[in-house]
């Protein structure tokens, strides 16, 4: 053990300040592409709120008066359509707007096509569906739980195997805006 001196206690402060800097820059290390203004993303490409709320804009015009559309589930679509497309370009697969539109005709997500920007987060879905069934189920998501993935955490916490947001737990793009009232007897 060393004597005391009149410089130990200073020595343990610069070691104690020392430690509290390499702590800060280790925890934000993480964060280093983070930024308020976007939503997620994926190996480095940006989904930027501002694209997120204009998705979610474009579905609403789709959905039931009394419903909401969910930003988180728009968003999940959204991540998992440029998963989708980093998989079929690492598979060598083209994925064309007539086979999108094929996959689609017929399902609930068909009226979000002539919408811009609601037409995106449809194909994006529709993405996901023709590159697993070209690659393969079970490649498919083995390629999914590989991808790079940084969720902003106002929308959720991000299920890093599946790559999908746990907040509500539903899987519905749209939601009842409140719930119906009680009627009291």
């Amino acid at each position: 053990m060393r004597p005391w001196s009149p410089a130990a206690p200073k020595r343990r402060l610069r070691l104690v300040a020392a430690s509290a800097a390499l702590l800060a820059v280790a925890t934000t290390a993480g964060c280093g592409n983070a930024s308020p203004s976007v939503a997620a993303y994926v190996d480095g490409t940006a989904i930027t709120s501002a694209q997120l709320d204009a998705a979610v804009a474009g579905v609403g015009t789709t959905v039931e008066q009394g419903q909401q559309v969910s930003p988180q589930a728009v968003l999940d679509a959204m991540v998992h359509g440029l998963i989708a497309d980093r998989i079929a370009a690492k598979n060598g697969i083209v994925v064309t707007d007539a086979e999108r539109d094929a996959a689609l005709k017929g399902s609930n997500l068909e009226p979000l096509l002539p919408i811009p920007a609601a037409a995106e987060v449809a194909y994006d879905v529709a993405d996901q569906q023709i590159v697993a069934q070209k690659v393969g189920p079970q490649p498919y998501l083995d390629q999914v739980a590989q991808q790079s993935v940084t969720l902003n955490p106002r929308y959720g916490v991000l299920d890093e195997k599946q790559k999908l947001i746990v907040a509500d737990g539903s899987g519905s793009l749209a939601k009842p805006a409140s719930p119906s009232p009680t009627p009291t007897p």
